[in-house]
């Protein structure tokens, strides 16, 4: 998981000069969660041009398009937002792919043999397949930065600017 870091002595100055430390507090967590927005549609567009067609798919378990699994969660007491790709647990394996997979046979067979059952298998196991991740929220981090501290600045200029008039 990667964190923001911005150089906030200047903000710290001006939020102080308010004196309303709840005013304050409500632009910083507006600001936050602005910036996890930006990182959210970045991470949607990086899976969707990963994904192509498929990211447009509608669950018919959630009858929700595939792409809008990446969740944006916030938390006004703590003042921080969380963006996850785990609102559709499938999206963690065209993250990280997955090692190649194998059955382990076709038809289960089981017999007696005294007091003891026991469960074989009839046949051999096949490949099945395996995914080959697509990184597409560790790059939607790496390249998003810039635009979520722009974010995160603008939202503040804007609130103070709004305090100014």
């Amino acid at each position: 998981m990667s964190n923001v870091n911005i150089n906030s002595a200047a903000v710290d100055s001006l939020l102080n000069q308010l004196g309303d430390k709840e005013q304050a507090n409500r632009i910083l967590f507006n600001a936050v969660k602005d910036g996890a927005r930006v990182l959210q549609q970045t991470t949607k567009n990086f899976f969707k041009r990963a994904m192509g067609e498929s990211a447009n798919h509608i669950s018919r378990h959630t009858n929700k398009p595939f792409a809008d699994g990446v969740t944006l969660k916030s938390d006004k007491s703590y003042i921080e937002a969380t963006v996850s790709i785990m609102g559709d647990h499938r999206m963690k394996w065209f993250e990280l792919g997955t090692r190649n997979r194998y059955t382990k046979g076709r038809k289960i067979v089981g017999y007696a043999k005294g007091r003891k059952l026991r469960l074989e298998r009839e046949g051999k196991g096949h490949f099945t397949g395996s995914i080959v991740g697509k990184y597409f929220f560790r790059a939607a981090r790496q390249s998003g930065n810039g635009a979520v501290n722009d974010a995160i600045k603008q939202s503040i200029n804007n609130a103070l600017s709004k305090l100014g008039k």
